[in-house]
């Protein structure tokens, strides 16, 4: 009880510096703690273009707060599509209090130093559920530890007794040798084990959830990184005949001795059976140890500079004649730790921060089990129905307690119900194990489920987050209802709206014009000479017997400073004009077809404009709306010391 009493006095000690509110909205209260924190998370969001001051985005914030008022005064809070999609949001934002990121990065860091060497280990195993009797466990666990005993004396070989007792038969028949591996490719305890051995050391028996293991170091070597290889392949396996074995042996030999002979190895993939890689030159996508064939692996890893090849190589699908492209040694932990961290979440190892979290929670809770009243619910379940599927719930004359935490109780009716929906198909009698299972499975859910409804309260980041997200759907979805979608329906509105506005966009003074330029002078008279009579068929004559680089045609309507062109013979007055002599040697000839003074734009030419603006209207017209629904209140005393604390 001492933890649960020093969480909840500090919590209460914390709020209470940061709980004064600063002001009110009707029925909501808005402390300085939650004013300063967005404040300076949205301080600097477009400062450079328009920067607010604390009194400004006080004024801001307190418009913001009149919205979610008013939202919450719809009961949009309480509509199913707003909670679906406000808890999707919290439960994502709840994962990472909700696990100890401490033991996360711990076997991030772990995975990275493990990774800068490989290890070569043998293991004898002893098949085992994980679901296993206490006494099969025992006796898997006590068979290895004798053998273990028996090997250290030196009585029996590790060999040996791998090939006569080991149930993985893969290694078995190889005295037990897996070969080189890293890091993620064996399960967490097995990695663990043989990573902290030395070499030549034998384990203890070491339990995963396919057994117990006694595990051997053979050897360990720094990382081997990946390699880029291109190959030349002649397909053959168990399926070939005789001479087809024996052809893709002599072609790749053939291959071997033309490339001893100087002949290019790029020149030689013609001859190559491996179609997905042909058209790529050979090459075979990047790959570290254990992704590839053995044979095929070795070889590739063996070969020491770009360019060198390796003699055939046999494997259960072929011949092979490999290239080394590039070796590449392991990237950085920076590089890397992103991937390494979605690497352990996705691994049996993130158990380790899952279960470490889990002893803090009962720590912190003071977590305990009425061992007495576990056992009699326990008894009052039918075995053998159980594993069948066909218990019965019985009735409780009194309702017990079987655990507690916090001010929380699990009661054992509770407890029968999860097991009661949780009773297997298997047509053998269950286990109290299996019970005992289930129990600490809702016990270690209900307290997470505690856990998760004290966030807002423990961890202030979490509750700023968290109301962010809420009250920016809810604003979403109100503010697209009162203004957004309405401005974008309301043709009539926002027609009104651009008589009000047009003057605020206006055309400078324009001009319709059409124009020519050409590198050749003669032939800027001769459009010149044409246009000035009226003959624009000639000036098409012209033009379509004339090599269509040789003059470029333009026309629209020009503001000054649009076109060098159009600024060179600016005037009000239609008419043709030039060929005038342009800065880049060009000629220009240009008829003005009308003069247009300055007006306002249409409204169809700036409609996102009018839109965007009738729209900031709507807004100002719904926030004074606002503030006569809702009594906002602001304690002067609280703003002036908050904002001296913010200059």
């Amino acid at each position: 009880m001492k933890n649960l009493l020093w969480i909840a006095l500090v919590c209460l000690g914390v709020q209470s510096q940061a709980q004064e509110v600063l002001f009110t909205v009707g029925d909501q209260s808005i402390t300085t703690e939650e004013f300063k924190a967005v404040y300076e998370k949205n301080k600097g969001v477009g400062a450079a273009l328009d920067p607010k001051t604390p009194e400004e985005y006080l004024e801001l914030y307190i418009n913001f707060k009149l919205k979610i008022a008013e939202a919450y005064s719809q009961h949009r809070d309480t509509a199913a599509s707003f909670k679906n999609e406000f808890g999707g949001y919290r439960a994502q934002l709840a994962k990472p209090y909700l696990s100890d990121q401490g033991a996360e990065d711990e076997l991030v860091a772990q995975a990275f130093a493990r990774m800068q060497e490989e290890v070569r280990a043998a293991h004898i195993m002893i098949a085992l559920e994980s679901n296993a009797l206490p006494s099969d466990t025992l006796k898997a666990y006590k068979q290895l530890q004798d053998l273990r005993t028996s090997i250290l004396s030196g009585k029996t070989k590790f060999e040996d007794a791998a090939r006569e007792t080991s149930a993985d038969t893969w290694s078995a028949k190889n005295g037990g040798d897996l070969g080189y591996f890293t890091v993620f490719n064996m399960v967490y305890p097995f990695e663990s084990a043989a990573y902290e051995l030395e070499v030549g050391d034998l384990s203890k028996p070491v339990r995963s959830q396919y057994g117990y293991h006694l595990v051997k170091l053979l050897d360990r070597r720094s990382a081997s990184g990946a390699v880029r290889v291109r190959h030349i392949f002649f397909a053959s396996n168990g399926q070939s005949t005789l001479q087809e074995k024996q052809r893709a042996a002599r072609s790749a030999s053939e291959i071997y001795s033309r490339l001893e002979n100087g002949e290019d190895f790029i020149s030689l993939l013609e001859f190559s059976e491996d179609r997905k890689t042909k058209d790529a030159l050979g090459e075979l996508p990047e790959f570290g140890i254990n992704k590839m064939m053995p044979a095929f692996e070795a070889a590739a890893f063996a070969l020491e500079s770009p360019g060198d090849y390796s003699a055939p190589v046999e494997t259960s699908i072929g011949w092979h004649v490999i290239q080394l492209i590039e070796k590449k040694p392991l990237p950085s932990f920076d590089a890397l730790k992103s991937e390494l961290s979605k690497k352990v979440k996705r691994d049996t190892r993130s158990r380790v921060g899952a279960t470490r979290f889990m002893k803090r929670l009962k720590s912190d809770y003071d977590f305990s089990i009425d061992e007495r009243w576990l056992s009699r619910t326990m008894n009052l379940v039918d075995k053998n129905a159980f594993g069948t599927g066909s218990w019965e719930l019985p009735s409780l004359s009194r309702d017990r307690v079987v655990a507690s935490f916090a001010n929380e109780h699990i009661y054992q009716s509770e407890v029968l119900e999860f097991w009661f929906k949780n009773q297997n198909q298997s047509g053998e009698a269950v286990r109290e194990e299996l019970l005992r299972v289930q129990f600490n499975t809702y016990a270690n859910d209900r307290l997470m489920a505690y856990e998760d409804g004290q966030l807002e309260t423990k961890h202030a980041d979490f509750r700023n987050l968290v109301r962010e997200y809420k009250e920016g759907i809810l604003l979403f979805d109100l503010t697209q209802e009162a203004v957004w979608n309405k401005a974008a329906k309301d043709s009539t509105g926002i027609a009104a709206h651009y008589e009000l506005i047009k003057d605020q966009y206006l055309w400078e003074d324009r001009i319709r014009a059409i124009y020519w330029v050409s590198s050749d002078e003669k032939l800027a008279k001769k459009i010149s000479k044409w246009t000035i009579k009226g003959k624009s068929e000639k000036v098409q004559e012209l033009l379509q017997n004339e090599d269509a680089l040789s003059v470029s045609v333009n026309s629209g309507t020009f503001e000054r400073d649009d076109h060098s062109v159009i600024d060179a013979i600016w005037q009000q007055d239609a008419g043709t004009f030039g060929p005038i002599a342009l800065d880049n040697g060009t000629y220009a000839v240009v008829q003005i077809e009308e003069f247009i003074p300055s007006a306002p734009k249409a409204l169809n030419e700036i409609k996102g404009l009018v839109i965007a603006s009738y729209q900031d209207a709507l807004e100002k017209e719904w926030v004074k709306a606002l503030k006569l629904k809702f009594e906002v209140d602001v304690n002067e005393n609280a703003k002036a010391a908050l904002f001296a604390e913010l200059r």
